[in-house]
C-alpha cells in the first residue's frame, strides 16, 4: 500500500483502531482484547504493548502489537512487515512468536528476516454465536460442574498451563516456557478468566477467556491431563465457560485449533471454521 503512512500508535487512536479491527473481528480478539484493557500505553505491564498501525486516509489499515510477553499480533491486510518491524524495533524486547491471520503472518515473518521457527501452525478458526451453543450430554452418573479457578487451584494449575504451552504453543521444555506459563495462568486466575471443570470434586480439565471484549469471548488455553483425556472433559470445560460468558452479555465467541480431536469437538458444541489464525513460535 503505497499510499499508507506506518507509525506507532498515539493516544486518541484508539477509536480508529478499534473502528478497523471491529471490521475483522473474529481474527482480532488479541489485538481488541488488549487495546480496551491495556490502552496505547507500554510500560512492559500485562496487557500492554507497542503498537504500530498503517494509516490510509486518515483511516487505520493494519495494526502490529508487541505485547509485554514478547509475542506479535497483527490485522495488517498491508503493510504487515513493515508494521512488525516498527513495534519490535520500538520496543527493544526479545520475540518470541507471532499470531494472526495466515498470510500477515508469514509476511510479517519473512519481513523480520525469516528467524528461525520452532513451531509452524496454521490453525482452523472457529466462530459460535452463542444462542446456537449446543449443550453437551450429560456423562453417566459423574457429578461435574464448571467454574473460575482460584488462587488455591495454582499449584495444580501452573503445571497443567505449563504442559499446555510445551504441548500445544510448541514453545520448549525448559524453565523459561515454565515461568512464561506461570505468569499467564496466573494472570488468568487473577482476572477471573480461567475455568476449571471438576468431576466429582475432582479437576478434570481447565479453559481460559483468553480474550474479549464487549460482547465477544475469545476460548483459549483448553487443557486436559493426558489420563483424563477422550472422555470429552474438554467440551465440557468449554461450555461451561461459554455459558458464564453468556450470562455476562458476550454473543459470540470464537477460538482456534489445529488438532482434529479439538476440531470435533467445538464442532459438536456448534462451532463452525470462519477462517484461518496463524501462529509462529520463533526458536530460543
Amino acid at each position: 500500500m503505497d499510499n499508507a503512512t506506518v507509525r506507532l500508535a498515539l493516544p486518541g487512536d484508539e477509536d480508529l483502531i478499534d473502528a478497523f479491527l471491529a471490521q475483522h473481528a473474529d481474527s482480532s480478539l488479541f489485538l481488541r482484547s488488549f487495546l480496551a484493557r491495556g490502552g496505547l500505553v507500554d510500560e512492559g505491564k500485562p496487557l500492554q504493548g507497542t503498537y504500530a498501525i498503517a494509516v490510509m486516509g486518515g483511516q487505520v489499515a493494519g495494526v502490529a502489537l508487541h505485547t509485554w510477553n514478547g509475542i506479535i499480533y497483527l490485522q495488517a491486510p498491508e503493510c504487515a512487515a513493515a508494521l512488525v518491524r516498527l513495534a519490535v524495533e520500538t520496543t527493544g524486547r526479545p520475540l518470541i512468536g507471532l499470531g494472526g491471520p495466515c498470510s500477515q503472518v508469514e509476511i510479517a515473518h519473512v519481513g523480520l528476516g525469516a528467524p528461525a521457527v520452532q513451531r509452524r501452525s496454521p490453525e482452523d478458526l472457529f466462530a459460535l454465536n452463542l444462542s446456537d451453543l449446543i449443550p453437551p450430554a450429560p456423562l453417566g452418573s459423574c457429578t461435574l460442574s464448571c467454574r473460575r479457578a482460584e488462587e488455591r487451584d495454582l499449584d495444580l494449575l501452573r503445571d497443567w498451563r505449563f504442559g499446555y504451552e510445551v504441548e500445544c504453543t510448541g514453545f520448549p521444555d525448559e524453565d523459561a516456557t515454565r515461568a512464561f506459563a506461570a505468569q499467564a495462568i496466573e494472570g488468568h486466575v487473577a482476572r477471573g478468566e480461567a475455568f476449571l471443570l471438576e468431576v466429582d470434586g475432582t479437576p478434570a480439565s481447565l479453559c481460559t477467556h483468553n480474550a474479549r471484549v464487549r460482547d465477544h469471548v475469545q476460548i483459549g488455553g483448553v487443557w486436559t491431563p493426558l489420563d483424563l483425556r477422550g472422555r470429552g472433559y474438554a467440551r465440557r470445560v468449554v461450555a461451561g465457560a461459554l455459558r458464564v460468558a453468556e450470562q455476562e452479555g458476550v454473543v459470540r465467541a470464537v477460538l482456534f485449533t489445529e488438532n482434529p480431536a479439538a476440531r470435533r469437538s467445538y464442532e459438536a458444541l456448534g462451532f463452525r471454521q470462519v477462517g484461518e489464525f496463524g501462529v509462529i513460535v520463533l526458536a530460543t
